[in-house]
């Protein structure tokens, strides 16, 4: 049986898990039991290389996990010692571990990439291989043994196929071409013109050039085209096709790392998931490259996946009935 807070005469024992993305970062406060008890949320909190990149990933997790202090009525950030805390970062540990350090009091503190905290979140801690698709994509999957695999995830320039970025930048390709009378029209040029009140395709991509239009902005665009494909747009369908399939390549590649050979469980997470074509295309694409993949709609978000990882460091059993008590008191 959970204990009431207030049961606990030196206070709860705390473990934290932080989800830290390209467009926001997410906090998660719950009890040794499995019980959460409040979630916040900050700013993004990638790239902390970056010119301004150290302040933002600084301000993100202070203000997220304040936030959810604040929301349970538990002592200030600077009061408060975790049991344990995991931070899943986009992009990794690299420079976020010392800054998130001198922010966290904890026992146990550990800093890593967010693709395992997000499969241990749709898994519940199980083995199998996670898709992430939204600004940015990468697929990554874990054997029952630890051994892990990983395949894309590079990058906007050079890899993120089937990501937002990257069907945004496709259908600006596309409208280039329709400008320049290489494709029939297909109301693509259009599309990328109005969503980004722009006059011509010049406009667009010098303010991207100059750093005038931001990556987040580009990939923004990524739900404007799945409105158009789910309307009957054929070109922008094959292009989300083209994406999905090539999640589902990475998908095997990881398996075949992993030596998946029997049934496994794949689940999808991000921006892109969120939207009923990509989803079709993924599967299909899936029973035909990978058929011994099965898709598992994901049990718990990342940042819950963050706490998996704290309670696993803390020597924490994870149990059906704590796993239960997550299911009934996470805070959708």
């Amino acid at each position: 049986m959970v204990k009431d807070i207030e049961s606990d005469e030196n206070g709860p024992e705390l473990y934290l898990g932080i989800d830290g993305g390209q467009s926001h970062t997410e906090a998660v406060i719950a009890d040794r039991h499995g019980r959460v008890l409040a979630r916040g949320t900050g700013g993004p909190s990638n790239h902390a290389e970056m010119p301004g990149g150290r302040e933002r990933l600084r301000a993100a997790v202070t203000d997220s996990v304040g936030i959810a202090l604040r929301a349970a009525g538990l002592a200030s950030i600077d009061e408060t010692v975790f049991a344990a805390a995991h931070c899943g970062m986009t992009g990794g540990a690299i420079y976020k571990e010392e800054i998130i350090a001198l922010i966290l009091r904890a026992e146990r503190l550990t800093v890593g990439h967010d693709a395992p905290t997000a499969l241990y979140g749709a898994t519940a801690g199980r083995p199998g291989v996670i898709v992430i698709a939204g600004t940015g994509s990468v697929v990554f999957g874990r054997r029952e043994t630890g051994e892990t695999a990983r395949a894309g995830g590079l990058g906007y320039l050079f890899s993120d196929e089937g990501s937002g970025f990257w069907l945004a930048a496709e259908a600006i390709r596309l409208a280039i071409k329709e400008q320049d009378g290489l494709l029939p029209a297909a109301g693509i040029l259009e599309i990328v013109l109005e969503f980004f009140e722009r006059r011509a395709i010049r406009e667009l991509t010098d303010d991207f050039y100059n750093g005038r239009v931001s990556r987040d902005e580009i990939a923004a665009l990524a739900r404007r085209v799945h409105e158009a494909a789910a309307a009957g747009n054929e070109t922008l369908r094959r292009r989300i096709a083209d994406g999905a399939g090539a999640l589902a390549e990475g998908v095997a590649a990881v398996a075949a790392k992993l030596g998946f050979d029997a049934e496994f469980p794949v689940s999808g997470v991000g921006g892109m998931f969120r939207a009923p074509l990509m989803n079709r295309y993924f599967e299909s694409a899936l029973a035909e490259i990978v058929p011994r993949a099965r898709v598992l709609k994901p049990r718990f978000g990342a940042a819950l996946g963050a706490v998996l990882f704290a309670y696993e460091q803390a020597g924490i059993e994870i149990s059906g009935e704590l796993l239960r008590n997550l299911d009934n008191t996470a805070i959708k």
